[in-house]
């Protein structure tokens, strides 16, 4: 089974993945020898830290395919980018200073990890105004979700669609973590696995192992995973039924008056 991986740190001396043209031909050996053949580089794009245009990703990345080639590992890197949502997100992508994965509608988001953003809905919904389709990176790791799963309905009902980590079900994160990503995947609230690689350590590339584990959590999202791949890359629609995790009430709520 040939894989693509639509979230990787690889692209060298960009952001805070690989350190070196080197590292990163060995990032791309690892990805080959999982049966990943295609990546798409998602450096981030953070205002004040990572301000690395579209444009000059579509650079990094024919030196990186080009030196690929030259070595023999038969694997393309396709363009994109991780984009800290705020504000100012949707008036960057109408500028194409960000961009979609391989040029698509679908755009890779990230949000702030520890309290939840207050005008996350708002900025989301003005990129779909636009054409645009949001995949939210790591639901799994931000702390809000964790604390309470069913804040992921929000964003699927403004259409989001969602990324969760190889690192994730496989625990490197830690328990909590590990968890939310089994909920969210019982669920059926995810769309892509992906290995957010930054290195050759335990952030790597490569997908088989954890979506051997995904196939026993939930099938269907499983089976789903080429397909959504393939519809990405051709910048086809993604037809996505989000059911809403149910609110765990506790055992006194049943006491309490209405």
């Amino acid at each position: 089974m040939k894989l693509l991986d639509i979230h990787s740190h690889i692209l060298p001396e960009v952001d805070d993945g690989a350190k070196s043209l080197d590292i990163c031909m060995d990032m791309l050996s690892i990805a080959k020898e999982d049966d990943v053949n295609s990546i798409i580089a998602t450096p981030h794009y953070y205002r004040g830290y990572y301000e690395k245009e579209y444009n000059e990703i579509l650079q990094v990345i024919e030196k990186v395919n080009s030196t690929a080639e030259e070595k023999g590992i038969n694997i393309k890197i396709l363009p994109g980018q991780e984009i800290f949502l705020d504000k100012h997100t949707p008036k960057l992508y109408k500028e194409g200073i960000i961009g979609g994965l391989n040029n698509s509608k679908y755009i890779l988001i990230e949000l702030l990890m520890g309290d939840f953003p207050k005008d996350a809905l708002d900025n989301i919904y003005e990129l779909r105004l636009q054409g645009a389709m949001p995949i939210l990176a790591h639901p799994e790791r931000y702390r809000y979700i964790m604390e309470k799963p069913s804040l992921i309905n929000e964003f699927g009902k403004e259409g989001c669609l969602f990324q969760i980590n190889t690192g994730s079900i496989k625990g490197i994160f830690g328990k909590k973590v590990e968890k939310t990503a089994e909920i969210l995947i019982k669920n059926g609230i995810c769309n892509f696995i992906a290995s957010d690689a930054h290195s050759t350590g335990n952030r790597c590339p490569g997908l088989y192992s954890s979506l051997e584990l995904v196939k026993k959590l939930n099938e269907k999202v499983y089976n789903c995973f080429n397909k959504n791949c393939t519809l990405l890359l051709n910048n086809k629609d993604i037809e996505y039924e989000f059911e809403e995790i149910k609110e765990k009430r506790s055992f006194f709520s049943f006491f309490t008056k209405k």
